[in-house]
């Protein structure tokens, strides 16, 4: 049985669902869709709830992904960067922040992400070896004061989408 039913539109393309499990965010992207529908996701009744408009484009997108953690604009809020693969116009990296006044770094919404180092080896895993993943801060200050340390990665301009 369904815990919660929720009428999206009448288009018939495949819907493809990001979920966001640090903010409880469901991306609900509709393939051939321009509009990115987020819902809030709550393990009590009514369960979710429908976050204001979203994301909306006259483009169709053909198809969706989430840019991993490590790879956001932390300082800025940024807490998902979807990349929306389109027909004829490419790539377009769609950026969606929660708007706050203080410049210091948010760790309500940016608890500690996988990390891009193996939890366990090839041999570990293949003997049945089940780990949780290897996880890494997000605040920049603990990762500028770790030796060899990624770099500050380029800013680059995306349009932001309000939450």
């Amino acid at each position: 049985k369904p815990l919660v039913v929720e009428p999206v539109d009448a288009a018939s393309g495949a819907l493809i669902p990001l979920y966001d499990q640090d903010t409880s965010v469901l991306y609900l992207c509709g393939k051939g869709d321009g509009i990115i529908r987020l819902y809030e996701f709550e393990d009590k009744d009514p369960y979710l709830h429908k976050l204001n408009d979203g994301f909306r484009s006259t483009t169709p997108g053909k198809g969706y992904c989430a840019m991993p953690k490590r790879g956001l604009d932390i300082m800025a809020c940024e807490t998902m960067r979807i990349l929306k693969l389109t027909n004829k116009e490419g790539i377009h990296p769609l950026s969606f922040v929660v708007p706050r006044k203080s410049d210091a770094f948010q760790d309500d919404i940016f608890p500690p992400a996988p990390a891009p180092i193996p939890a366990h080896s090839f041999a570990e895993w293949k003997s049945g070896s089940s780990k949780l993943p290897t996880t890494m801060a997000l605040d920049p200050q603990s990762m500028s004061s770790k030796a060899g340390a990624p770099a500050s990665p380029k800013k680059t301009a995306f349009k932001t989408v309000p939450m």
